[in-house]
């Protein structure tokens, strides 16, 4: 995952709430063009892509990456 792709999943989660690409970089502060690039580039503030995810409705949350871990807790480290 990057940040192209975290960018394009908070365009359709603004799209679903219709709001438009414009209207999202217009309430984030940021120009239309720069939210456009941004999906294919991102070179964007983390304030600003948290912002944007907020207006979308999302918020960006960070988990652990440890399968080991995950399979402790769910009881399936060790299958009977």
């Amino acid at each position: 995952m990057n940040e192209s792709y975290i960018i394009n999943e908070i365009i359709e989660a603004a799209k679903a709430q219709n709001i438009s690409q414009g209207e999202l970089a217009t309430r984030a502060g940021i120009r239309q063009e720069t939210l456009s690039r941004a999906k294919k580039n991102s070179n964007l503030r983390f304030s600003t892509v948290l912002q944007l995810a907020q207006i979308a409705g999302l918020k960006l949350k960070l988990i652990a990456d440890n399968p080991v871990a995950d399979k402790i807790q769910e009881g399936t480290l060790f299958p009977s």
